[in-house]
C-alpha cells in the first residue's frame, strides 16, 4: 500500500512513498526524489542521508548539523517552526516521507 503525504487542509497528494519505500514528489514531478529506510533515515537520489524521524516523532535534517526542523505528530500531522506544513495519510505516521515533505518545503 502506497503511503501519501498531504498538504494538512486538502485531500491533494504532494508526494508518496510507495511499497518499495521510494519517494516521489508530486509537485515537481521529478520522481524519484529519494528514499527511506526501515530505520526512517532518508536518502537522496546519490544514495546521501538526507535526514531521519526520530522515535518521538522528531525530524532532523542531516544537512544542517542532524538539526530538529519539524514535528510529526500522533494525529499524522506535520509541523514546521509551530506552523501545519503537511499531514501523513497511511498507517505509519511517523512515516519518513514527512520528513522528506519538511525536507523539501523550502524548495517549493
Amino acid at each position: 500500500m502506497d503511503k501519501i503525504i498531504n498538504s494538512p487542509y486538502n485531500i491533494n497528494a504532494v508526494a508518496r512513498v510507495d511499497s518499495d519505500n521510494i519517494v516521489h514528489n508530486h509537485i515537481y514531478h521529478y520522481c524519484p526524489i529519494g528514499r527511506v529506510d526501515d530505520n526512517n533515515f532518508i536518502y537522496d537520489n546519490n544514495n546521501n542521508v538526507v535526514g531521519r524521524v526520530d522515535d518521538d516523532g522528531i525530524v532532523h535534517n542531516h544537512s544542517i548539523n542532524n538539526s530538529p526542523i519539524g514535528k510529526v505528530l500522533e494525529n499524522g500531522f506535520v509541523i514546521k517552526e509551530n506552523a501545519l506544513v503537511g499531514r501523513v495519510d497511511g498507517d505509519n505516521l511517523l512515516l519518513a516521507g514527512a520528513a522528506y515533505l519538511l525536507l523539501i518545503q523550502g524548495n517549493r
